[in-house]
């Protein structure tokens, strides 16, 4: 837990319940810089951050992030500021979210962020 989430009480994503799985709601990628990451670009992002596949139903999200992180409680900020302004969007009560560096296709940094919810 970083300093941040100590002095301003952030949520933590919480481990699913026995027996309960995650539903994954939407995955983003924000993308280095200041242009929004196309379609394909985050299709092929996301084949690269989950090999197995995601379902269908899962939206799969573009961001562009023009100040990237240097730490990792910024990038916890990053993450939980999509989260909560999604979460909204998406009308879910209590998400929970995982996020993960990667790489484009063309070697830019991005940031994958899946949302969880019911």
């Amino acid at each position: 837990m970083g300093l941040f989430s100590r002095l301003f009480g952030k949520k933590e994503a919480e481990p699913a319940k026995p027996g309960a799985e995650p539903v994954s709601v939407a995955v983003f990628v924000l993308g280095r810089g200041m242009r929004i990451p196309d379609t394909d670009y985050v299709s092929q992002v996301v084949a690269i951050a989950f090999p197995r596949g995601l379902p269908e139903n899962v939206q799969r999200i573009g961001l562009s992030q023009p100040s990237w992180y240097k730490t990792e409680e910024v990038a916890d900020a990053i993450a939980s500021s999509v989260v909560d302004a999604y979460a909204r969007r998406f009308e879910l009560a209590d998400p929970t979210h995982v996020r993960r560096p990667a790489e484009g296709p063309d070697g830019c940094a991005c940031l994958v962020v899946e949302l969880y919810g019911e």
